[in-house]
């Protein structure tokens, strides 16, 4: 890579994070804004299950069965769109945190 990081900024990784070593201190500075996301991700999931009363499973069920009423209505199909991407950044943020172990 080569990149250089500022005095500056290592500086603060190290305060922040009790690490001395940049490596560990930028590890823990990702899982935490990684955990950060998770929770912002969560918040709108549990949201969206509540608004629809179904896990996105069953509601994708549904929706594929035609069973959703007004389910071709902007918001609807905004909402099925929103929740199928907050699942799939979801699962690819777990993956990445997993690397972070």
């Amino acid at each position: 890579m080569g990149e250089v990081i500022s005095p500056q900024l290592v500086k603060v990784l190290t305060e922040v994070t009790g690490e001395m070593h940049l490596d560990s201190a930028l590890r823990i500075l990702a899982r935490d804004a990684i955990d950060h996301r998770l929770k912002q991700l969560d918040a709108r999931l549990l949201a969206l299950e509540h608004q629809y009363g179904c896990s996105f499973e069953s509601f994708d069920r549904r929706f594929q069965a035609g069973e959703i009423p007004n389910q071709h209505a902007y918001a609807i199909e905004q909402d099925y769109l929103e929740w199928e991407g907050l699942l799939s950044r979801q699962r690819h943020l777990l993956k990445v945190r997993m690397w972070l172990q």
